[in-house]
């Protein structure tokens, strides 16, 4: 039997998956942003016919404390860029590239991305030292 590929979460589940692992209930987070419990509840349960708007999500994501990757994976899930992406076109173009990448592809890409970073944040570092 060939594997299956994983289908993408949807916005519910990983509003689920996220809020659970910081062992927040449904009712702490819709009263911390001023949200009808019964419209959150419905919102993990995926039971709209549209998802959130940037802003909402920005709001639970603020509430739940998440961290910027946990913020992506919400906005992505809801449908929604990151003012980043909407900024950037290189950003999306990239995006939309690696989506395509099998894992292994994908990782390495992260890996060598990460590795750029450190060298220009260390060479950045060093040059403001010299300034000095």
């Amino acid at each position: 039997m060939e594997p299956r590929d994983q289908e993408p979460e949807t916005f519910g589940t990983v509003l689920r998956r996220i809020r659970q692992a910081k062992r927040l209930t449904q009712r702490e987070v819709a009263r911390a942003i001023g949200m009808d419990f019964s419209y959150f509840s419905r919102l993990e349960m995926g039971r709209f016919n549209s998802l959130p708007t940037r802003d909402t999500v920005a709001k639970i994501a603020e509430a739940m404390r998440c961290t910027d990757t946990e913020t992506m994976e919400l906005l992505a899930a809801a449908g929604r860029v990151a003012v980043e992406m909407q900024e950037r076109p290189a950003l999306r173009r990239l995006y939309r590239t690696a989506a395509q990448l099998p894992e292994a592809m994908l990782e390495e890409l992260i890996t060598a991305a990460e590795e750029q970073l450190k060298r220009q944040q260390t060479k950045a570092t060093g040059e403001q030292g010299r300034d000095s």
